[in-house]
């Protein structure tokens, strides 16, 4: 195989298998290591290669040998959950441009025909690109394709960090039988969620101090947003409008980026 895999450093736990540290073409990379002929798998490897955005983690290359299937991705330096928890605090983007960035990345893979599903700290990366360190998000482990009107079948029911989760995607886990259909619209609400435990460096929007009632509050609408700095002021509206419990009455992707831009 063309890539080395350091097998004692493990990076982190994507949705299907492990990420180790690794050499690929004399460059360190990510090597997420996933079971052969797994239709799940196969999806997030066919979503990566048509996914090319600053602010989506790259997919260089694809290895495979008898046991298993290894995608070559782009190193991070650390994830977000990283430096909400104080483990990283190196060089990161101002962050209003972080948000936009998360935003844009995120807009890139919806219009790409394709819903994320895990949203999450542990799903959004610095990374070091020529000399600036920008926003990256990864993990298409969960990732399925959405119709036209953003809508996307939940078959095998709700996936995700369930702190990230929408009321509508929660309200599903656990149930039998016929399921809605998902949209879309759920990865703003955790984008909405991710945007301001980002800015208050680990507080949750509908967490009043307690990680184990987060769900709970979720569903229930009740929220706890009064942690966000004053400086962060500008942020505030687009994460009221982002975390609707009404999926109809979110804030665009659009509309989010029109307002960080300004």
């Amino acid at each position: 195989m063309s890539f080395t895999l350091e097998r004692k450093k493990i990076l982190g736990k994507g949705a299907y298998g492990p990420v180790f540290a690794g050499r690929w073409n004399n460059i360190t990379v990510a090597v997420k290591r996933i079971q052969l002929h797994d239709l799940l798998t196969d999806r997030e490897e066919s979503a990566m290669k048509g996914l090319h955005h600053q602010n989506v983690v790259k997919l260089h290359a694809v290895e495979e040998d008898e046991n298993f299937k290894y995608l070559i991705l782009e190193l991070g330096l650390a994830t977000v959950n990283d430096y909400c928890e104080g483990k990283y605090d190196g060089r990161r983007p101002a962050d209003s441009s972080a948000l936009y960035q998360m935003a844009d990345g995120l807009s890139y893979i919806h219009g790409r025909g394709l819903v994320h599903r895990d949203i999450s700290t542990g799903n959004v990366l610095f990374a070091l690109v020529g000399d600036e360190v920008v926003m990256k998000i990864a993990d298409f482990g969960f990732c399925k394709p959405a119709s036209e009107n953003g809508s996307f079948s939940m078959s095998q029911g709700s996936k995700g960090t369930k702190r990230f989760l929408a009321p509508e995607m929660l309200k599903v886990m656990g149930v039998d039988g016929e399921r809605p259909r998902g949209n879309i619209t759920s990865d703003i609400f955790s984008l909405g969620c991710l945007f301001f435990v980002f800015l208050t460096k680990g507080k949750h929007p509908f967490s009043d101090g307690s990680i184990h009632t987060i769900s709970l509050n979720i569903i229930s609408n009740n929220q706890f947003l009064g942690s966000l700095e004053k400086k962060h002021d500008y942020a505030l509206p687009l994460i009221k409008g982002m975390i609707e419990a009404d999926p109809e009455k979110r804030l665009t992707l659009e509309n989010v980026k029109a307002s960080l831009k300004l």
